[in-house]
């Protein structure tokens, strides 16, 4: 973003944007005008701004039209509402929703369709900026990195599963970032070399693979008949946590249940990357009050500055596979290419049943409702309390096509208003509040100078109206400004 910025102030010119006669030499711009820009720090909106990019980098923001000399592109913006692009820190990218490997080998076009439209579903709903929380195998994102208009990607440079532990269970996946812990019950096998695994090593590897945030796992299963997954101890934790710290990743960690959000909030790590929905032996009752052990674990997370991902819709997308009709949802259309969605129509039952087996539909429809229930009413909680609440969506969490790309974070910014979050508070998280968590904020999550050309340009007042998140006039990626209609995948139908 190193541009040519040649600054001619009078003599009575002061150092604040709102100077006139500020003069800027661009090469390739765009100026905004008329634009009222809401500011996700502090909600305040400007009215009859300016915002000026050369190349992919904001130059000028301010009240008084800059000289812009060179060549560059003016966008009316008269009514329309200025925000910074929006950021999904938990997105994986490397596969095709819902089908397995062997499925994707046996549909070669269908998986070549939705990797051409990837990138376009998440600008479709104005995610700029994306960060991939856990792929074994980062080579897979080149697909991705690929596209010539697509988000800005970030990863995690494989996540750094324990040893046996889930995600690695009986040693079957070649997982080079595993975290070794010595136990009896599950030693290494001989073609490791443990020092390759401490998390010294597996962090710097991370680090040097470009990565942000080192990913691990607080995941004892999910089947409380099935034996349990091996889980990291407090003292190897505090190691990873200190070896992500000295090599500048951010440290990220999955869990879900009541007994990991208490070990994790105990450990005082940076981001646990999903919200509380098990509430082991506790019940959302007819009151909706939080258990007290529930509130207790939520307190420690609050007081120790945790981040808090809700992650909501990864409950809502396994729902979805007992709703015969949700696959008609014309929204699909926008984000997914039509013969997938084709594919989910003929093989939606065999994809419940690969799931969910033989149990009844309405049974498991009525449970992931509770549970449903219970991670928004934990969001208000944190929320309540001056939780720290980051915005990711986990898309997508399972094999379920009820997590489409792009229209899934919208559908979690809905399901947040739902459970009582201000839509000022939505904003900020999937904006500035996921760039300072993940150390982008330098380029990332406001509209001002210096920072990353991605911006939207919206019909309606986010701070005023949650829809206004699916009504977006145009997507400035990298500096580049394209109407939504651009990235839907209807248009490659026409």
């Amino acid at each position: 973003m190193n541009k040519t910025i040649i600054l001619l102030l009078s003599i009575f010119s002061s150092i604040s944007c709102k100077t006139s006669g500020i003069e800027i030499l661009v090469e390739n711009g765009v100026l905004i005008q008329n634009a009222q820009i809401i500011s996700p720090e502090n909600q305040t909106v400007s009215t009859d701004s300016f915002v000026a990019v050369d190349g992919d980098e904001i130059v000028y923001v301010g009240e008084e039209r800059p000289n812009l000399k060179g060549s560059f592109t003016t966008i009316d913006a008269k009514g329309k509402y200025i925000i910074p692009g929006l950021i999904d820190s938990h997105v994986h990218v490397t596969g095709t929703d819902a089908l397995s490997d062997e499925e994707e080998l046996q549909n070669p076009e269908i998986v070549k369709s939705f990797r051409e439209q990837l990138p376009k579903s998440y600008l479709y709903f104005g995610y700029t900026t994306l960060i991939d929380l856990g792929t074994a195998k980062p080579e897979r994102l080149v697909d991705f990195q690929k596209a010539e208009i697509r988000p800005d990607l970030f990863y995690v440079g494989g996540g750094a599963v324990i040893g046996n532990g889930y995600g690695l269970s009986n040693w079957n996946d070649e997982i080079p970032n595993f975290i070794y812990q010595e136990s009896k019950a599950y030693p290494i096998p001989e073609k490791f070399i443990k020092e390759n695994h401490s998390p010294k090593a597996v962090a710097k590897r991370i680090a040097r693979s470009g990565a942000i945030a080192l990913k691990t796992y607080y995941e004892p299963g999910f089947d409380p008949t099935q034996p349990r997954f091996p889980t990291p101890s407090e003292a190897l934790m505090e190691e990873m946590k200190t070896e992500a710290h000295k090599n500048n990743l951010v440290l990220v960690v999955h869990g879900n249940s009541l007994e990991a959000h208490q070990f994790l909030g105990k450990a005082k790590v940076d981001i646990v990357a999903h919200g509380l929905w098990n509430w082991a032996n506790h019940r959302l009752d007819s009151t909706n009050a939080v258990p007290e052990e529930i509130k207790q674990a939520l307190d420690v997370e609050i007081e120790n500055k945790v981040g808090y991902m809700p992650t909501l819709q990864v409950i809502n997308g396994l729902r979805e596979l007992t709703d015969s009709d949700y696959l008609n949802n014309t929204e699909l259309e926008n984000v997914l290419p039509k013969n997938l969605i084709e594919y989910y129509k003929a093989n939606s039952d065999v994809m419940y049943a690969s799931v969910f087996g033989d149990a009844p539909k309405n049974i498991i429809s009525n449970n992931f409702n509770r549970i449903s229930n219970q991670g928004k009413i934990n969001l208000k909680y944190m929320f309540d309390h001056g939780g720290h609440i980051l915005f990711g969506t986990d898309t997508p969490s399972s094999p379920t096509f009820g997590n489409p790309p792009g229209y899934n974070g919208y559908l979690e910014m809905l399901e947040m208003e739902k459970a009582g979050v201000p839509l000022s508070k939505i904003l900020a998280m999937a904006t500035i509040e996921n760039a300072k968590a993940f150390n982008l904020d330098q380029f990332y999550g406001t509209v001002e100078s210096g920072k990353k050309a991605n911006l939207l340009i919206l019909n309606k007042n986010p701070l005023q109206d949650i829809t206004a998140y699916n009504d977006i006039e145009q997507v400035i990626i990298n500096g580049i400004p394209l109407d939504r209609k651009t990235f839907s995948a209807q248009k490659g139908t026409e």
